[in-house]
């Protein structure tokens, strides 16, 4: 089973209704993860919680949410802060691995 991102029921209804009210984004709402591919050249990953893994054809970063997987070729990290990370080089494929439900 994979853990979902969202809640859901009856307080899942109130938590959205509420950050409808404050008008703020769902990913900064609940510590989402954003991932912006810009083309085939840059992903941008915000709200990370550390890389994994790096070489130039494969890069992994952990999520709050899950590992992101980025393939491609000649990557490279462009920069890394708190909060956001750039990978560059020529992307082929992100996959995102969800964490497992926690019992």
């Amino acid at each position: 089973m994979v853990r979902r991102a969202y809640v859901s029921g009856r307080v899942g209804r109130l938590l959205r209704a509420l950050i409808g009210q404050a008008e703020l984004p769902l990913d900064v709402m609940l510590d989402l993860p954003r991932v912006i591919l810009i083309g085939e050249m840059q992903v941008q990953v915000e709200n990370h919680q550390g890389v994994l893994l790096f070489t130039p054809d494969e890069v992994h970063i952990r999520t709050r949410t899950g590992d992101l997987h980025i393939r491609g070729e000649r990557l490279r990290i462009g920069s890394i802060f708190r909060e956001e990370v750039v990978v560059e080089g020529r992307i082929h494929a992100l996959e995102m691995e969800p964490k497992e439900r926690m019992r």
